[in-house]
């Protein structure tokens, strides 16, 4: 079974999003595990969710991802301008550190990492996001 959640390192906060995927004004990180049927627990509007205990690591490796991840946060929630060269460079960082944090938790198997949303690339000052809302 796969198991999809949905990673807002600016809001500090995730959500189970399996089977559909939401558009997304905003970044975010969609990370599909593998997951046997022993590992999930159902709320009680019968979406799936990992089990307790395979949550409990799972939210330890989430404070470690956005914990690496701050100085990209600021500049993300700042919406500063950095060069396509920059942008890339700060997102293959991330990509890379979510996947060395889960790796520590041998109880998640990561199968999947993307990168969903508002996702700055090339972008010049007329081109900040308005979220201020």
């Amino acid at each position: 079974m796969k198991l999809t959640i949905s990673l807002d390192i600016l809001e500090e906060a995730f959500y189970y999003v399996s089977p559909v995927k939401p558009v997304s004004t905003v970044p975010l990180i969609y990370t599909t595990f593998s997951v046997e049927k022993a590992e999930i627990a159902y709320t009680t509007d019968n979406e799936a969710k990992f089990a307790r205990k395979i949550e409990r690591s799972f939210k330890a490796a989430f404070r470690g991802i956005v914990q690496a991840n701050q100085e990209y946060r600021k500049i993300l929630d700042q919406d500063t301008l950095l060069s396509p060269q920059e942008q890339l460079t700060m997102q293959g960082k991330l990509i890379d550190s979510i996947v060395t944090t889960i790796k520590k938790y041998p109880e998640l198997t990561l199968i999947r990492v993307e990168l969903a949303g508002s996702w700055p690339v090339y972008q010049t000052a007329a081109g900040h996001l308005d979220l201020a809302d």
